[in-house]
C-alpha cells in the first residue's frame, strides 16, 4: 500500500473539461448531489477544490454556500486545503470532488475537514478508484503524466478507514463509470448496468457521503448513577 503523504508535485485540474470525459463525470456526480442534498441541513456549506466549486448544491436547504481552493474562478476564499482559514465547528457540510486525488497529504485535509465540521456535519467525497480500468492505465508509462492517471488514486475502502478513524460513519457510497476514461472511450448503458450488478468494486469513480459522530465523554449508564435521588434529607416523611 502506497503512503498517503507524498513530496511530488501534483497539478490539479481547474475545470472539469481538463479531464477526459469531464463533462460526463461532472454530470454523474451532480446527479448524486441532487439526490443527497435535500437531506443536508444547516447554515454553512463549504466546497473544497476548484472542481467542487463548479458543482451545484442548490437542492440543499443550506443557503450560505462558499468555495475554497488555492486557485480557481468560482471561489469565495483562497487558501490551502490542509490549513483551512475557518474556525472550529463552523461548517455543516463539506464537499470534496476529487480533491483528495490531487493533494499531497490527504490525511491533513481530512483532519481539517473534521476540525471545521459541526458534531453532526456531513462530508461528501468523490474520487477515482485504483482497482479499475483507470488504475490499470497508471501502469502504462506514456499515461502517467496525463489526466486522470496523474492523480493519486485511493480506494474507497481506504477512504472509509480514514474517515472511521476520525469518527465518521459511512452513510452512502455509489460506484459508477466502468471506463478507462481515455480519449476514445465510450460509456455504454449495458456495460454500466452489468458492472453495477456484478462487479461494482471495479468501477472507476466513487462518490460517498459520511456523517461525523461525536461520542459524549460521559456515557449514559454512568450518567444515570449520578442522578439525584428522589428523596433527599430534610423532606417530610409519613
Amino acid at each position: 500500500m502506497k503512503p498517503a503523504l507524498t513530496r511530488r508535485t501534483i497539478k490539479a485540474p481547474l475545470h472539469w473539461t481538463e479531464l477526459p470525459m469531464g463533462e460526463w463525470l461532472a454530470a454523474e456526480i451532480q446527479e448524486r448531489l441532487n439526490l443527497w442534498c435535500p437531506q443536508l441541513f444547516g447554515y454553512h456549506l463549504l466546497k473544497l477544490g476548484a472542481l467542487s466549486s463548479e458543482l451545484s448544491c442548490r437542492c440543499s436547504s443550506i443557503r450560505h454556500q462558499s468555495a475554497l481552493a488555492a486557485e480557481g474562478e468560482r471561489l469565495s476564499l483562497c487558501g490551502e486545503l490542509g490549513a483551512l482559514p475557518i474556525r472550529d465547528g463552523a461548517i455543516d457540510v463539506c464537499l470534496l470532488a476529487h480533491a483528495l486525488d490531487y493533494c499531497a497529504d490527504p490525511h491533513q485535509v481530512l483532519r481539517e475537514v473534521d476540525r471545521v465540521l459541526t458534531n453532526d456535519g456531513w462530508v461528501i467525497i468523490s474520487g477515482f478508484n485504483p482497482h479499475s480500468l483507470v488504475g490499470l492505465g497508471r501502469w502504462i508509462p506514456s499515461l502517467r503524466q496525463r489526466q486522470p492517471w496523474h492523480a493519486r488514486l485511493f480506494a474507497p475502502a481506504r477512504i472509509r478507514d480514514w474517515l472511521e478513524l476520525l469518527g465518521f460513519e459511512m452513510v452512502q457510497c455509489e460506484l459508477f463509470g466502468f471506463s478507462s476514461f481515455s480519449g476514445n472511450s465510450r460509456i455504454h448503458w449495458w456495460r454500466e448496468n452489468l458492472g453495477r450488478d456484478y462487479v461494482p468494486y471495479l468501477a472507476s469513480v466513487y462518490v460517498l457521503a459520511a456523517r461525523k459522530r461525536t461520542v459524549p465523554l460521559t456515557l449514559e449508564p454512568q450518567r444515570a448513577w449520578r442522578r439525584k435521588p428522589i428523596i433527599v434529607p430534610g423532606m417530610a416523611r409519613i
